[in-house]
């Protein structure tokens, strides 16, 4: 199947639906390479922004009208807008919005974007249902990570591709169930084996939900912290990988779909679930990890058990 009959798939688009590629000067290339995918298939509309400075910062005032104009929305940038007051918007008025940060070349050849979705939906919802009624979850890995923390009245999301209903919101690639934990139960160490911001494996001592002890390779990170304070220090999310062919490329988009691995992030979960509202958000990816909910393993060493 094509890359273009794909999308039109997974985002149910119809020919008189209005669509919109955005994307930035980073960027362009790639979206422009969907543009002539669907161009004769779906009526789509390209336009190139300027790249944003970091994750979770709003699109330009023209790029947010045309938001506002689609039906259907394909974020093309280098830095997400998934975690944005404009993207928020967009879903409350019914558009669909495929998120697609920093897309590689890779996922789109032989990643996470070649998979069958609906092999990527099966596990989806077999992971899902493993966690469906979770209250405490305990995150461990032979890197060091050994975290707790609670769930308890969170809702638990399922990315996986199918951005067929009115105000679906998700990544392609896709393939992946998360949540926001209770933002001050986090305790632990987390130790990420890749993290956008970091060239070794970055070290994180939380104590009731933030990131206060940092270690190894952290002048980005801190930079971020001085500009946008305390609530960026915040754990925000935890998700599960669960796209099969998705592979650890050191690109966070593909790496967090990868079946086998797990995520946190620091920053935004206003727009699931949580409530910590910053300008932020930022994903590290833990390998091959075990993982515990309610005293009972889901994963171990990376292999689902449930």
């Amino acid at each position: 199947m094509s890359l273009g009959d794909t999308l039109i798939k997974l985002l149910a688009i119809k020919p008189w639906e209005k669509v919109l590629i955005l994307t930035d000067f980073r960027k362009e290339k790639i979206g422009r390479k969907f543009f002539e995918e669907l161009k004769g298939k779906a009526n789509v509309k390209f336009f190139v922004m300027k790249t944003r400075s970091r994750d979770g910062e709003e699109p330009t005032k023209r790029a947010k009208e045309l938001m506002l104009e689609a039906d259907v929305i394909l974020a093309i940038t280098l830095y997400s807008l998934t975690h944005t007051k404009a993207v928020k918007e967009c879903v409350e008025l019914g558009k669909r919005v495929a998120s697609m940060p920093n897309l590689s070349e890779f996922s789109i050849k032989d990643g996470g974007l070649t998979a069958d979705y609906q092999v990527v939906k099966e596990i989806t919802e077999k992971v899902f249902r493993s966690l469906k009624n979770a209250k405490k979850i305990k995150v461990l890995s032979k890197n060091g990570t050994n975290v707790e923390f609670s769930v308890e009245g969170r809702e638990w999301h399922k990315d996986n591709g199918w951005l067929t209903e009115k105000g679906s919101l998700g990544n392609l690639p896709a393939g992946e169930v998360f949540i926001a934990p209770l933002e001050e139960s986090i305790n632990g160490l987390i130790v990420f084996d890749s993290f956008p911001l970091s060239k070794s494996k970055l070290i994180l001592e939380v104590r009731n939900g933030k990131a206060y002890e940092i270690r190894n390779d952290v002048k980005r990170l801190e930079k971020i912290f001085l500009q946008l304070g305390e609530k960026a220090r915040q754990i925000a999310e935890f998700g599960i990988g669960t796209n099969p062919k998705a592979k650890i490329i050191g690109n966070v988009l593909e790496d967090e779909k990868v079946l086998g691995s797990c995520h946190f992030a620091l920053g935004n979960n206003i727009n699931f679930g949580g409530s910590n509202n910053v300008p932020f958000h930022m994903d590290g990816i833990i390998e091959k990890p075990t993982i515990i909910v309610d005293g009972k393993p889901i994963m171990k060493g990376g292999e689902l058990v449930c």
